[in-house]
């Protein structure tokens, strides 16, 4: 809003958005409406515009990569936007999942660690560490992520995780107990 002293009244301006979040709105735009072409272009320009420094064009190029199998580059563009802004969990989150989908389960769960650090209460950080743990065998570790993930929130692919625990220690009897304590 701005004072127009001829008149005396305001005139109203659209807000001028910093250049690293110019063309955010049309990426995203392109982005949900699955567009991805357009997109791509959208974000190429926006990335030569702020000499490759602006974050959510980078985020969601990386999300598009992963779509198209392109696991590698979307990990090394999610490390950027972790790099761009180390207290941002979504992006530790989103290199934790690329390194779990690389099968770098070890790697994973030192990221999501991390992620944990600056959002503990995020129930899908407990549950994707508790899968993690489950991928390394460790059996112990991976039930008390999955627990602390469903006391932040109940999802019935917690309870699948756990059941499937029980299963491979053997334990059918537990496995039906939290299958029945999914389906309450």
């Amino acid at each position: 809003m701005i004072w127009n002293t001829r008149n005396s009244s305001y005139i109203f301006a659209a807000p001028e958005f910093p250049i690293l979040e110019k063309q955010n709105w049309l990426i995203h735009l392109h982005y949900i409406r699955k567009d991805y072409e357009a997109c791509k272009v959208v974000i190429k320009e926006q990335l030569q515009e702020t000499q490759g420094l602006c974050e959510y064009a980078i985020y969601v190029q990386a999300l598009i990569f992963r779509l198209e199998g392109n696991i590698q580059e979307s990990l090394e563009l999610f490390q950027t936007c972790a790099i761009l802004s180390p207290q941002c969990a979504d992006n530790l989150k989103q290199v934790a999942r690329s390194l779990f989908l690389l099968g770098k389960h070890k790697a994973a769960t030192e990221v999501y660690n991390e992620a944990a650090k600056l959002n503990q209460k995020d129930w899908e950080i407990c549950h994707n560490l508790g899968v993690c743990y489950i991928y390394l065998k460790q059996f112990n570790k991976a039930q008390d992520q999955l627990h602390s993930a469903l006391h932040l929130n109940k999802h019935d692919l917690t309870y699948i995780m756990l059941g499937k625990i029980h299963l491979l220690e053997g334990d059918l009897d537990k496995a039906i107990e939290i299958y029945k304590q999914a389906v309450e």
